[in-house]
């Protein structure tokens, strides 16, 4: 992600639109580490940064391996520390 690149958070609809998972397979990939879960917005809600979601939808178009879908995951959530600095 460009040091320049406002953070953009998408909810949830806007995930399972571009993504084309149900919610059961959201929350699922996430479980078993396959997909980065979101972001605490409030009490409430939850959202996914933009830039995470694409590269997990260039990840998938890839066709990466299970083990390699879960180091991009642990990668992505890493990344989170630096993303204000």
């Amino acid at each position: 992600m460009s040091e320049h690149q406002p953070i953009r958070i998408e909810r949830k609809p806007a995930v399972l639109n571009r993504t084309g998972m149900s919610h059961a397979t959201l929350y699922r990939r996430i479980s078993e580490g396959l997909f980065p879960p979101g972001i605490c917005l409030g009490n409430r809600s939850v959202g996914w940064l933009a830039h995470e979601v694409d590269a997990m939808l260039g990840a998938f178009a890839s066709g990466k391996t299970t083990e390699e879908l879960q180091a991009v995951v642990k990668t992505l959530i890493e990344k989170r520390q630096t993303l204000n600095s």
